[in-house]
């Protein structure tokens, strides 16, 4: 039985597949099984799964129906053995020694459930990792929460994948299906799960970003998706969390509301319009505590724009 199960949803990521999957197989950790989850991929994704299999006995392969990026982790997750579990993107890449070091930090504090990993987003694929300082620091449940709520005015942190997360976190758990924002929904579970994590500001973590298909494209249905899983969070979250929630999800309306001004939408749509509505009343209920909220300026400029443009 393998220590670590590496799930990787597979999806028209033809161009970026080998640099994945190489960076995960030079790992100095090798005691791990590789799952790669097909999500239905129109290309020659299907194949190059097929072809590293035969490769290298680590690696598994699931063939399924697409169905995004949840569904494909759900489906890996039900075959995993490994008794900590990682993802990966497959258009991302990581360091040679990320799953050694995320593998010792939970063995050093044999406490904690999670233990994470900086990350840095960038479009270029030679980035390396910062030198710095090391600084690791454990976080308990309410820290951890803080963490996810951004108190403290944090960098968003909805990632999934800078993680090792010990097998009994993920007991009966599931990602949301058919959502496009499911890492909201995940890091929230894995963190109300855990009792303890462990971080580090160690880059070992890629989060690659192709500016050749970077386009503002108008807001539609889907992006609403955002808000909805915000309002199950604020259904469910526990209570002492309750404030932290409500304007998480003034911040989730603000944030389409912004995107809308920035990049459009469909003016003719009268369910989006509707929409806009609820979020413009949801954000000026708490209008001055997003202007209080720890923020960029800029943001706080464009929350002032939402609330006072049609």
């Amino acid at each position: 039985m393998p220590q670590i199960s590496i799930i990787v949803p597979v999806y028209k990521v033809e161009q970026y597949l080998d640099r994945c999957v190489n960076s995960i197989l030079n790992q100095t950790f090798t005691d791990f099984e590789l799952i790669l989850v097909d999500d239905g991929s129109p290309d020659r994704c299907p194949q190059m799964c097929d072809e590293w299999a035969k490769k290298d006995a680590r690696i598994r392969v699931i063939h399924k129906e697409n169905g995004g990026a949840g569904a494909a982790r759900n489906a890996a997750l039900r075959a995993a053995e490994g008794e900590y579990i990682g993802f990966v993107d497959s258009d991302d890449w990581i360091m040679p020694d990320m799953y050694e070091y995320l593998y010792g930090l939970l063995k050093r504090y044999p406490e904690v459930q999670i233990a994470q990993c900086d990350a840095i987003q960038t479009s270029d694929e030679k980035q390396e990792a910062p030198a710095r300082p090391e600084n690791i620091q454990l976080w308990n449940q309410k820290q951890m929460m803080e963490y996810f709520f951004r108190i403290h005015g944090e960098k968003s942190n909805y990632s999934i994948w800078n993680k090792l997360i010990r097998r009994g976190v993920l007991d009966d758990f599931s990602f949301v299906e058919g959502t496009i924002s499911e890492d909201v929904a995940a890091s929230f579970d894995f963190f109300t799960r855990a009792q303890q994590m462990v971080s580090s500001n160690k880059v070992l973590y890629f989060y690659f970003v192709n500016q050749n298909g970077v386009t503002k494209s108008p807001v539609t249905k889907k992006d609403l998706e955002y808000i909805h899983v915000w309002e199950r969070i604020a259904e469910k979250v526990p209570q002492e969390y309750t404030e932290y929630a409500e304007i998480n999800l003034a911040r989730a309306n603000f944030t389409i509301l912004s995107k809308m001004l920035l990049s459009g939408y469909d003016k003719n749509n009268a369910k989006l319009i509707e929409e806009k509505r609820k979020m413009k009343r949801q954000v000026k209920r708490k209008f001055w505590k997003l202007m209080n909220w720890k923020m960029p300026f800029t943001r706080k400029v464009l929350v002032l724009l939402v609330t006072i443009l049609k």
